[in-house]
């Protein structure tokens, strides 16, 4: 069951997830970030780096993870690997780092990523549970709102790898996606943008 989020005085910029499932989605590089001498590990996507954060074996832990950077303003990318899920985060004022002397610069190929998504917890305050009129559905359906957008009840699940592998593929197609991560399981929403309030 969706719970209805509580107000708060607390006003953030939720940012968004992209959940990468193909390795082509995206391209790996190397970047320097203003006042950092190191090089960073780091992957290319619609025109923008992301740093590598961390490795998470436990879907759990990467969702509570993602929660906290994208609460915090941070925009993530998601990335699938045989040891778990790769955590990277937006570097605004990167650029690629130069090769070592000698060899040609590397040209980053254009990539173009899923749609967004979004991940919240049940006591998100800028969103709240509602009924909707869908046009091409007979009947009303639950649904969120943030008063802008709304997003239609697609499935619960309890599996937390369910929840990624099918948002994933939703915003591949093209669906944006609320992912509600409550206490009893999962919840996952597509924005219906011809949607009113039932």
């Amino acid at each position: 069951m969706i719970s209805p989020s509580r107000p708060s005085n607390v006003a953030r910029i939720l940012q968004p997830v992209k959940f990468l499932s193909q390795r082509e989605q995206y391209v790996t590089c190397h970047i320097k970030v203003p006042g950092d001498p190191h090089r960073l590990s780091a992957i290319a996507l619609n025109g923008r780096f992301y740093s590598f954060f961390r490795l998470c074996q436990q879907v759990s832990k990467a969702l509570g993870l993602i929660l906290k950077l994208t609460g915090r303003g941070d925009a993530v990318v998601v990335t699938s690997t045989s040891r778990g899920y790769a955590l990277w985060v937006e570097e605004p004022d990167a650029m690629v780092a130069l090769p070592a002397h000698g060899k040609i610069p590397r040209t980053i190929p254009p990539t173009f990523g899923p749609a967004d998504c979004w991940v919240i917890s049940d006591r998100q305050p800028e969103y709240r549970t509602c009924t909707l009129k869908v046009p091409d559905l007979p009947d009303v359906v639950p649904g969120l709102t943030n008063d802008k957008t709304f997003y239609s009840l697609y499935r619960r699940e309890k599996d937390g790898n369910t929840v990624l592998k099918l948002a994933a593929r939703l915003s591949d197609r093209g669906d944006e996606v609320v992912i509600l991560v409550a206490s009893e399981g999962y919840v996952i929403c597509i924005h219906e943008p011809g949607a009113t309030l039932a």
